[in-house]
């Protein structure tokens, strides 16, 4: 029976589970590090190649689920009885350096009503990471509930810590009076959006990075949908608490999921990263790489899997051995980082492709993909980059031995491709890639290209990195060109971070705003570019930056109509000290007059923050 994760505030009992981690048992006072090397380490030490999940895909896990893995009923019980309750307590401490009985959200930081309820799908104002199927990142202005001329007044309303985080990288789905959000530990927060106080939570196994859906199934029941990054999916009743199921969708033991996940009709369809193996293959001992990305459509009724594309079609093959002797792997890698873009009209499902992770290489990576809605079947392929390989091994000073020969250069999609009818009715595809090149590319005709805009230099963290938004005349890019970058993709064009807003039609540049200069003295970690995705109302488009600003630029012109820096500490509606930091990952939801934004991003050397912030009009604040 899958038990309930959604909770109120209750006493927390599992803080008398921990204490036997100061008990008798000896166990406690073993080290952590010798109990892996002695109960985990050979099958889980990175070593194995397409067996076991990496030491890696485990930290990405809450204490908790590896306790229960580890536990009667769980999938590792065999290994599990060998080990005490401590012993398992120390081993999901360890691995996740999280503490066991995490004490979450204080009491007073929940609703004085607070209860789970029903959620009208009626009531939904943003879902999903471009707030529409099209992935446009475009809110209308009877949505918005906001207009230009209210920029200038914005203020902060209200800021919501998240416990321990240094990454925010969720899109909150606002429906009626509630912010759904979640966090890298896998903890989903109901909000009031008016005020910030939770309704409830409810805790995934593992950290998500996607967004939360809202749907109906066919009892009428109001349903909370979570994918976490272990690619477990989940089917919440709003209402009882109940999981109602729960599955695993990846087919590899290092698949992951890393992007916004899309709810149509009966179908709920999830992108499929290999993040790690791309970590794993750091270590020269690991068999690199027999994992590929992929796009999985399940029943949203109960979760059977209704197809499952893998990105490549080819099962890997031995690709001779590193230089210590490990086994290599190919075709592999071509990794669906981001959320992907339905097409209804077409009956298409769009997904950007990243690198291979062994060479040889394939035509599916760095490609835009037209999958068939209905079969999983794919209709056609647009490969922007050929012969791209890299792991994380590319970035080692001395362990090499897993990096493609030649590596690179690393310059993925990123980023959901946006479908957009442009001014004169022809709807196109455009897409940025990290190569700093937006492309238009025709739907009717296979993806042929009608233009490209080379806008920045390009780098493995530069260039158009998380997304874009469109307006249906323009469309907006963030460059993350950073000058400190070793290599650059166009190295003879200058250094151009900022923002970008090209015409759909031609692709010419419109208007430019370079990310002010001056804003990172004295701040490590902080960056002059833009590399979160833009949103877009009429007339406005929002853009956070790597150095904790969150700017309001005018269509027309690009110039600056609002600035808030964000790196700071917060005063938190939930009595959590929050922080911010480099704004990065998706753009910020605008909604019935209130506009979150995400602040804090420690991954890739930048600022680490915690906060949820939301702005609005003057006299609106609790």
């Amino acid at each position: 029976m899958i038990v309930s994760r959604l909770f109120l505030p209750l006493p927390l009992t599992a803080l008398t589970v921990a204490l036997a981690l100061t008990g008798p048992d000896p166990a406690a006072a073993q080290d952590a590090a010798e109990l892996f090397r002695d109960a985990c380490a050979e099958c889980h030490s990175g070593a194995q190649s397409g067996r076991t999940p990496t030491r890696f895909s485990l930290s990405q896990l809450t204490p908790r689920a590896i306790v229960t893995a580890l536990g009667s009923g769980g999938v590792m019980r065999s290994e599990g009885e060998q080990l005490s309750e401590a012993q398992r307590i120390m081993l999901g401490e360890y691995l996740t350096r999280r503490t066991y009985a995490e004490e979450g959200l204080p009491s007073s930081a929940y609703c004085p009503d607070a209860s789970p309820g029903r959620l009208a799908l009626s009531d939904i104002s943003w879902m999903g990471f471009g707030a529409d199927l099209e992935g446009t990142g475009f809110q209308p202005a009877e949505r918005a509930g906001l207009d230009a001329d209210d920029i200038e007044n914005l203020e902060l309303l209200w800021a919501f810590g998240f416990p321990n985080g240094s990454q925010v990288r969720t899109k909150p789905t606002v429906v009626g009076d509630l912010a759904i959000v979640a966090d890298q530990f896998g903890t989903v927060f109901a909000l009031d959006a008016e005020t910030g106080c939770a309704q409830w939570t409810f805790e995934a196994e593992a950290g998500v990075r996607g967004g939360v859906l809202v749907g109906e199934d066919g009892d009428g029941r109001s349903i909370a949908y979570v994918v976490d990054a272990r690619t477990n999916a989940y089917a919440v009743d709003t209402e009882s608490g109940d999981v109602l199921w729960q599955v695993r969708v990846g087919w590899h033991p290092e698949s992951n999921n890393t992007g916004h996940a899309v709810l149509h009709g009966n179908k709920l369809i999830i992108p499929i990263s290999t993040m790690g193996e791309v970590v794993a293959a750091g270590d020269p001992r690991y068999e690199c790489c027999t994992s590929s990305g992929a796009v999985a459509a399940l029943d949203a009724s109960n979760g059977d899997l209704l197809w499952y594309h893998r990105v490549i079609p080819d099962y890997p093959e031995e690709a001779g051995i590193n230089e210590i002797g490990t086994q290599r792997w190919a075709p592999s890698g071509a990794p669906v980082w981001s959320s992907p873009t339905l097409d209804v009209r077409r009956g298409v499902v769009y997904a950007g492709t990243g690198e291979n992770l062994s060479r040889p290489t394939n035509e599916t990576s760095d490609a835009i993909l037209a999958i068939d809605l209905e079969t999983g079947e794919r209709d056609w392929v647009f490969q922007a980059t050929e012969e791209d390989a890299f792991t994380m091994a590319c970035a080692s000073a001395r362990n090499r031995q897993n990096c493609p020969a030649p590596p690179g250069p690393d310059v993925d999609f990123g980023m959901a491709p946006i479908l957009v009818e442009r001014p004169d009715g022809k709807e196109i595809l455009v897409v940025g890639q990290k190569s700093g090149t937006v492309w238009a590319l025709d739907p009717d005709k296979d993806g042929e290209v009608l233009w490209s805009t080379q806008i920045g230099r390009g780098s493995s963290l530069g260039g158009i990195h998380w997304g874009m938004a469109t307006d249906g005349t323009l469309v907006y890019a963030a460059n993350a060109d950073r000058e400190a970058e070793i290599v650059s993709i166009n190295p003879d064009m200058d250094w151009s971070p900022g923002l970008f807003a090209l015409d759909l039609m031609d692709g010419k540049v419109v208007w430019s705003a370079p990310a002010p200069e001056g804003t990172c003295a004295d701040r490590p970690g902080c960056w002059r570019a833009n590399s979160a995705a833009p949103t877009v109302i009429p007339g406005v488009v929002f853009a956070g930056g790597l150095d904790g600003h969150m700017r309001a630029y005018s269509t027309d012109d690009g110039r600056i109509l609002w600035d808030f820096d964000t790196v700071r500490d917060f005063e938190t509606v939930n009595g959590i000290p929050g922080r911010g930091g480099s704004i990065d990952g998706p753009g910020p939801v605008i909604a019935n007059g209130l506009i979150f934004v995400n602040s804090g991003y420690g991954t890739f050397g930048q600022m680490p923050g915690n906060l949820l912030l939301v702005f609005g009009l003057r006299g609106d604040a609790p």
